[in-house]
């Protein structure tokens, strides 16, 4: 056993210490949330087996850490207790060293060293750590760490590390401005960002295994080409440098996906895209009626029975505006990204990828002029201004009847005519749609006869931003970062 350096049982108390205000990243030092809310732990462990021990003490509200104690240990455990954290030797109850949280200061540990990196939940990260106590006696467990070594930990865990430089070097630019004008957790959690994908992926040094994801050698160095450089619009930072997979063929406006007009995320065709190989790039998904029903019911859009589910609205780009819902009890019509995320089903395994997408094939119809005080326009599918009483023809391209009229049906009445463009009818799902090329929408029988709604789109993402896929393209093409992020982000400069 290795001896403790200053004391075995050093106990700390705080009074009146103030909790660290919401701010702007403090002296290059971000605050990432490894485990958190569901995710909090028990007890926690580290492990530094290449270092010299662990420092205790606290982050100041400079970020800066402040040395209240030291242990050579290098396997440790952190344990809430009655009106604090509890460090020990892993395997042993004694402590080394006991931290009062109750004026709100969080318990801090740092390795002793340059250049060290501890083992967490087995992924290894630079810089130290803080613990809250949470709800139900248990540990949150933040990262902290320096600004340049959080980007090492991102960019190869949202981009393949092994792709062009070029390309990996727009994602650290982007990862970066991200970490600083995101603080949606510092208030309620009291970190920066998440390491999830609801902010972005961050790994730290990885699990230093040689295959799969992790940092690679040309990860490391776009963050370093590209130190310290971020996006702004107008001369201030750029708030949200999202990205996503890949758009399919077009980003968007993030008005149209999440009701804000930002300037620097404007939907634009994208001719890269399609110049390198994008696993997955199309998808189908189809969904029955009652299924459809049952999402939507949990989802607080219940429209009874479907009848019916059609793209109502696209945006220039040909993305998907609106989409709405038919069925016996009312009709629903959902905007924005919920256009996708509405289908999404853990019970039933199935989601929309993009937001670039049709419904059993419906068409795109045409381009509006763009709406007055707006950054774009949209595209509606134009209904009929009269009913039609020409009898139908059959649509060989499609198999769709040009028009329902003179279409005969078998009921328990015996045979009957339809008139018109749409009408319902009963399947083993339920009461069903039926349309006509001339209907201008999508139906459930348009191109399905077996009643259910078949959705098929290209891309893997929200559309707005940077495609991952394509700066990949546009970097095999030759092209260096700063294009990428200028092609992909409105009005930018980078500094």
């Amino acid at each position: 056993m290795k001896k403790v350096i200053w004391m075995t049982l050093f106990i700390v108390t705080f009074c009146a210490l103030s909790i660290e205000p919401a701010s702007a990243l403090t002296n290059g030092v971000v605050k990432v949330g490894l485990r958190y809310g569901s995710s909090a732990m028990a007890s926690a462990n580290l492990e530094n087996e290449v270092g010299s021990g662990y420092e205790f003490g606290y982050y100041n509200d400079s970020r800066q850490f402040v040395a209240l104690a030291r242990t050579a240990e290098t396997k440790i455990t952190m344990t809430p207790v009655a009106s604090g954290i509890s460090v020990s030797r892993t395997g042993s109850s004694s402590a080394l060293f006991q931290f009062d949280t109750t004026g709100g200061r969080p318990l801090g540990v740092r390795p002793i060293g340059d250049h060290t990196e501890t083992w967490f939940r087995g992924y290894k990260y630079a810089g130290g750590f803080e613990y809250v106590r949470a709800s139900a006696g248990s540990l949150n467990v933040i990262n902290v760490v320096d600004l340049e070594d959080y980007v090492k930990g991102v960019v190869p865990y949202e981009m393949p590390g092994q792709w062009p430089l070029a390309a990996l070097e727009a994602q650290a630019v982007c990862a970066r401005t991200f970490a600083l004008g995101h603080s949606k957790h510092l208030k309620s959690s009291g970190f920066d960002v998440c390491s999830t994908i609801d902010c972005q992926v961050y790994n730290g040094r990885g699990t230093g295994s040689s295959t799969g994801a992790g940092p690679t050698a040309s990860s490391d160095q776009a963050a370093e080409n590209t130190a310290g450089q971020c996006l702004y619009y107008q001369g201030a930072l750029v708030k949200d440098a999202v990205y996503h997979s890949s758009d399919g063929g077009a980003t968007e406006d993030a008005a149209f996906v999440w009701g804000t007009n930002t300037g620097y995320l404007r939907g634009k065709l994208d001719p890269y895209e399609k110049q390198t190989s994008v696993p997955n790039n199309s998808y189908t998904v189809t969904y029955s009626a009652a299924e459809l029903g049952w999402i939507l019911d949990q989802k607080g859009y219940s429209v009874g029975t479907v009848q019916d589910a059609y793209v109502s609205e696209y945006t220039p780009m040909g993305n998907v505006s609106k989409v709405t819902f038919k069925g016996s009890s009312g009709t629903k019509t959902i905007k924005g990204e919920t256009c996708r995320t509405v289908f999404s089903s853990s019970t039933y395994k199935k989601s929309v990828n993009s937001q670039r997408f049709d419904i059993n094939g419906g068409g795109r119809g045409t381009t509006a002029s763009p709406l007055p005080d707006s950054p774009g326009g949209t595209v509606t599918p134009t209904l009929p201004a009269s009913p039609n009483t020409t009898p139908g023809s059959l649509n060989t391209t499609s198999g769709a009847l040009t028009s329902l009229n003179g279409a005969a049906i078998l009921t328990s009445g015996g045979q009957e005519v339809l008139w018109g463009d749409t009408a319902s009818v009963m399947t083993g799902d339920g009461l069903t749609g039926v349309a006509s090329d001339a209907s201008g929408f999508s139906s459930s029988l348009l191109l399905n006869s077996s009643g259910n709604f078949v959705i098929t789109g290209t891309g893997n993402g929200h559309n707005v931003g940077m495609s991952q896929y394509g700066a990949k393209a546009m970097a095999e093409l030759g092209y260096d970062y700063r294009s990428i992020l200028e092609f992909y982000y409105t009005g930018i400069t980078i500094g």
